[in-house]
């Protein structure tokens, strides 16, 4: 009976991912693919909105790139036959990139708050070339994060050839899973916080001018706070729960559901490289009122 309830479970995990990873990797390549089209080729303005965001878009390029063998793997339930070093690549793609996008996220939080809340001081606080420095900052921190993938034991990884699976010595010893939790717990404050102040503000601001716009950038930055807290908050729980149970904190009875909540959870957190459109609405809307502004303003400067 347990064996067959194991069965059961982990045929559930597979259609589950099936379900929500397929659509993802569909939705958005096209999204952060128009998104990154815009930005990087029609907008072509440099600021550290824009810098923000398209690192935000590469980071979720990365990580949708390895959705489809992280698929393969799924479907084999971890056989591999592509080779150790590109298992190594891949599942780095895959963890180390969820991390980017937090910090990322984090940054364009912050970049957001200092803008509005302390207008004056953002003259020294913020510059295309800082932005580029936080960002430069990230992309060191998170790759670096990858080399435990790449120093594990070759004789581990040879003796098995699985991929996306067996990371026993990750839950041994525990302290990366903890530093984990604890980027995400910052992170998350940071965005909330952030999110909550701007909110605050614009509330002040349309109850004095009743304006649609701001409303919408209310209902934008409520949307982007709600979306990457039910993404990733659900995925940190079970991590921490499941170290849980490895480090015998939680009765072994409940490791093997853990083991499929964290699974499912991991595939809700990689929902999120296609909810980002919301980030994005911003800047695209802006791009699109400055290219119906300009004939207008050609024509008086003409006048003129």
């Amino acid at each position: 009976m347990c064996n067959l309830n194991r069965t059961t479970d982990l045929q559930f995990v597979k259609t589950f991912q099936y379900v929500l990873h397929i659509p993802t990797f569909i939705l958005g390549v096209i999204i952060n693919s128009v998104a990154l089209y815009i930005l990087c080729i029609r907008l072509k303005k440099w600021m550290e909105s824009t810098i923000y965001m398209t690192n935000l878009i590469i980071c979720d390029i990365f990580l949708l790139f390895s959705l489809p063998f992280k698929i393969h793997a799924d479907n084999g339930y971890g056989k591999w036959h592509l080779g150790t070093t590109f298992c190594k690549f891949v599942e780095s793609m895959y963890f180390v990139n969820t991390y980017g996008t937090i910090l990322l996220i984090m940054l364009i939080s912050v970049d957001r708050y200092i803008a509005i809340k302390h207008p004056f001081r953002a003259r020294t606080l913020r510059s295309p070339k800082k932005a580029i420095i936080a960002c430069t900052v990230v992309w060191v921190c998170i790759w670096s994060a990858s080399i435990p993938i790449y120093s594990q034991s070759e004789c581990q990884q040879q003796s098995k050839e699985i991929c996306f699976v067996g990371f026993s010595e990750f839950w041994k010893k525990g302290i990366i899973s903890l530093s984990m939790e604890i980027v995400y717990l910052i992170s998350a404050f940071t965005v909330a916080f952030c999110s909550i102040q701007i909110i605050r503000s614009w509330q002040r601001v349309d109850e004095e001018r009743d304006d649609i716009s701001i409303k919408a950038s209310v209902n934008i930055i409520s949307s982007n706070l709600v979306t990457f807290l039910l993404c990733f908050t659900p995925y940190h729980v079970a991590m921490l729960l499941y170290l849980l149970a490895r480090q015998e904190y939680i009765t072994a009875d409940y490791r093997t559901p853990l083991r499929a909540f964290l699974q499912m959870s991991q595939c809700l957190a990689t929902t999120n490289c296609c909810l980002h459109g919301m980030y994005y609405y911003s800047i695209i809307k802006d791009f699109w009122e400055s290219k119906i502004k300009s004939p207008e303003e050609t024509i008086s400067t003409h006048s003129s």
